[in-house]
């Protein structure tokens, strides 16, 4: 397969720039109890700032992508790092928790740019042979949330705690800065039209009559709350309960998400033989079995690493296959509305993410049971919604979808 010259170093970049968001928060996750008795926070209250910035994250998926169609890549692409580096140094010399969150929200508004830029970069690139570049930025992204916590954990420890992690991130940002810098604009076909709210209501309204783009959504939505509600909450459950360092915490947190990996590897293989639906509803499947035999483990035998490693693994295992499943899902039958449908069903995974992680910061006590409690409700959701949505699916919607 042919790509364009200097393909190698511009899949590099997009794939860090794909992985900014999470890079942003998985670094942070080991010192989430260390941020807040540095800032004398409520204990809880950094999950407050994880929520903030995937709800950002989210948010902005929904105008970015079709901005950048009006305005260009380069442009966004290079306001939105910066904006990222700016709000990584407000967080790293904030002086309190309201401070920091404030420099979340905006960190997530830079982080979200990157992704939708590089996404889009993807397409008017590679064109029709964007899906397998497609499919290596997100093994990418992955890894970067499987690496992460673990280098997290290192600075954390070696390095001056969680000042230290922030500004890794703006190092990180600085140097994506730089490589954006030598871009030259890929949207050569800039639409007017695109971004205006009148007609982006329109668009999302007809996308939305289709029960196989909802069903979908849902599906992504429950499974990446299952998901963030056990991430933002496991650092204080393995680190202040079980007395892993951030170092260890990092390595147990890599082994985790490398179901996730291996998930979407078996999806990139198989889903051209099985379909979006079967490949989600096996996922489905897993997360309800991973997340319900934690919550079974912790009421046999109390929290213990071993007891809430190994069944999270079958999670993601099932979560590495519906991601990237729904995504696929939503994708494929709109030809016309490929942008319009990614940036839904991204809105809809961060949307998922940010109500778990308000009920989790709510709910969050001295114990584990709030985190695996909620981490099995959000994972039968799923389970549950995919299969009664897809049982009610109207067969006029598929005709809509593809016209």
């Amino acid at each position: 397969m042919k790509y364009p010259s200097r393909s190698s170093v511009l899949l590099a970049l997009l794939i860090g720039l794909c992985g900014l968001g999470e890079i942003s928060t998985q670094l942070l996750i080991p010192s989430l109890r260390d941020l807040e008795m540095g800032l004398n926070a409520a204990p809880g209250a950094s999950l407050a700032a994880l929520s903030v910035f995937v709800a950002v994250f989210g948010l902005g998926q929904l105008f970015l992508g079709p901005l950048s169609d009006r305005i260009g890549r380069r442009p966004l692409l290079l306001a939105g790092v910066a904006i990222y580096v700016l709000a990584s140094l407000w967080m790293a010399f904030a002086g309190n928790m309201a401070e920091f969150i404030g420099g979340r929200a905006l960190q997530g508004l830079g982080a979200c740019a990157a992704l939708v830029v590089a996404r889009s970069i993807v397409r008017d690139v590679w064109k029709e042979k964007a899906g397998p570049i497609m499919a290596i930025t997100v093994i990418g992204m992955l890894s970067a949330i499987m690496l992460s916590p673990v280098l997290g954990g290192l600075i954390a420890t070696h390095a001056g705690g969680w000042r230290a992690v922030v500004f890794a991130t703006v190092l990180f940002g600085a140097l994506a800065l730089i490589a954006s810098l030598f871009f030259k604009e890929t949207n050569l076909q800039r639409d007017p039209q695109a971004g205006r709210l009148k007609t982006l209501l329109s668009n999302y309204a007809v996308l939305l009559k289709s029960s196989s783009l909802r069903s979908f959504s849902m599906a992504i939505a429950c499974t990446y709350g299952a998901m963030f509600c056990f991430i933002a909450g496991s650092s204080r459950v393995f680190v202040g309960q079980l007395g892993l360092s951030p170092t260890q915490y990092g390595l147990v947190f890599g082994g985790i998400v490398s179901g996730m990996i291996a998930g979407a590897i078996f999806t990139n293989r198989t889903i051209m033989k099985f379909g979006p639906e079967k490949i989600v509803g096996i996922g489905t499947s897993l997360v309800a079995v991973g997340a319900s035999l934690v919550l079974v483990l912790h009421e046999l035998i109390g929290p213990s690493v071993l007891g809430l490693m190994l069944p999270q693994m079958v999670l993601t295992l099932g979560a590495g296959m519906v991601l990237p499943g729904s995504v696929a899902g939503a994708v494929i039958p709109n030809p016309t509305r490929a942008g319009l449908a990614a940036g839904f069903i991204g809105f809809a995974q961060m949307a998922g993410a940010t109500i778990s992680g308000l009920l989790l910061s709510r709910l969050q006590d001295d114990s584990a049971l709030p985190m695996v409690a909620l981490n099995a409700a959000f994972a039968v959701v799923s389970f549950l919604a995919f299969r009664i949505m897809r049982v009610r699916k109207a067969p006029a919607a598929k005709v809509t979808l593809a016209e």
